[in-house]
């Protein structure tokens, strides 16, 4: 996968648990589904997070063929 593939589904991850975290405050009432919505928020905020912060290797790896 390239590095800015990457970088844009921590993005989209993070606008994601945004969204969910708005929506789960915001329009659903009853407990348990606002507790889930929430953690399932937080949980893809902070994976969004850490692949936009994940290191990536500079250099390519793979052996050459001389």
């Amino acid at each position: 996968m390239n590095n800015w593939r990457i970088r844009v589904a921590g993005l989209a991850l993070m606008v994601l648990g945004g969204i969910l975290f708005i929506w789960s405050v915001k329009y659903v009432q009853s407990e348990w589904p606002q507790i889930f919505s929430g953690l399932l928020s937080v949980f893809s905020t902070a994976m969004g997070f850490a692949l936009l912060i994940m290191p990536l290797d500079l250099t390519d790896e793979r052996p050459s063929n001389d």
